[in-house]
């Protein structure tokens, strides 16, 4: 049963993600072919020779972190080991919580690997918003409207001419279930209701009758469609203003977090096994977790009781207890490469070469036997 039920997750979330990718392609294609000349040309093509996304814009929102665009979630998620969770409602379903969609929440720390990265930048989007808006002309506002509008309408269309080719197919079923049950006879003897009464069963319980989609008018009403990003709207930001990225709070955990990310695993909020972070080594829709990751200063002292509570909680759910703190500075770092003790500063300079440097941490995995 749970092996069904993390497949059928697993598919969810991909077809998810590929349908929200696909109507975010189709909005930047209408509005490309709109107005050529426009912001959103700008931002899909404005990237840095050196990378082969355009710079990431984090949304800050009563002090969450947020992302909007399906696109830049699906590169982080493949590229950069960032999954997080999604809190949007589903507009197809909103009374319910199990699966969730847009936007999708990154944690501080998340955030902060991203910005020391250069692979994204945080916005305040209380001000952010309104001064990118400020800078559109009003014929660049009129434009973005009635591509809305032309899209709305085409969506209409292709409901409507999709309901006519089905018609053919609905009305022949009714007719066999209405033609199947016996007419009852009331006091006379004669059968109760006509002809009429069964059109009026047919096109109430059966999908409204249609005009054919050639005599339909050509200024139809349309769909009121509301855009999941403002991406391909508002110009992309300079060199300059993507660099005075807005602080991230980040908790006193992130040391480990940044050191784990660099190592290549997975992390997800661990609330529900009693740690700071579930720890894939893979995409968690692939792979079951193998550490619980709690952080500790580098000087607090670690009681019997969180070493044995934590191993055995962690050992109980199939994971190692892992914990690990940032190296003060003065202090030896163990290499990984050639187990040797090196020093803080000696531990940077051999990192250089990959552009970032993850901070300094020390980490142990205990695991309970005979459980």
């Amino acid at each position: 049963m749970k092996f069904l039920l993390i497949t059928s997750l697993s598919g969810f979330m991909t077809v998810l993600l590929s349908a929200l990718s696909y109507y975010r392609k189709r909005w930047e294609s209408i509005w490309t072919n709109s107005f050529p000349g426009s912001a959103a040309t700008n931002v899909t093509m404005a990237s840095a020779p050196s990378r082969d996304h355009p710079l990431i814009r984090i949304s800050k929102l009563s002090g969450r972190y947020l992302l909007f665009d399906i696109d830049d979630i699906m590169y982080l998620r493949r590229n950069q080991n960032i999954c997080s969770v999604f809190v949007g409602t589903i507009p197809q379903n909103p009374q319910q919580n199990v699966f969730m969609g847009l936007p999708l929440e990154l944690m501080p720390e998340e955030a902060q690997v991203l910005v020391e990265k250069k692979i994204a930048y945080v916005v305040d989007d209380a001000t952010f918003h309104p001064a990118r808006l400020a800078t559109m002309d009003e014929s660049s506002r009129r434009a973005y409207v009635q591509s809305l509008k032309n899209q709305g309408k085409k969506m209409q269309m292709a409901v409507i001419e999709s309901n006519n080719r089905l018609m053919p197919e609905l009305r022949a079923k009714s007719k066999k279930k209405t033609s199947k049950k016996p007419k009852e006879l009331d006091s006379t003897g004669t059968p109760q209701g006509g002809d009429g009464e069964d059109n009026e069963n047919t096109s109430l319980f059966g999908p409204e009758p249609t005009p054919d989609s050639s005599k339909l008018p050509k200024d139809v009403e349309g769909y009121v469609l509301t855009p999941t990003t403002s991406s391909f709207l508002l110009p992309s930001p300079p060199e300059s203003e993507a660099e005075s990225s807005v602080a991230v709070d980040v908790p006193m955990s992130y040391p480990l977090f940044a050191h784990l990310h660099d190592k290549g695993y997975y992390m997800m909020p661990g609330l529900r096994f009693g740690c700071d972070y579930n720890v894939y080594p893979g995409d968690p829709l692939r792979f079951h977790s193998h550490f619980a990751g709690v952080h500790f200063g580098w000087d607090e002292e670690i009681t019997m009781m969180d070493l044995v509570g934590g191993g055995r909680l962690a050992t109980t759910v199939k994971k190692g207890y892992l914990f690990g703190g940032a190296v003060v500075d003065g202090s030896d770092v163990q290499n990984a490469a050639n187990g040797r003790l090196e020093s803080r500063e000696e531990s940077e300079r051999s990192k250089l070469g990959s552009g970032w440097v993850a901070p300094p941490v020390r980490t142990f995995c205990l695991e309970w036997a005979g459980m």
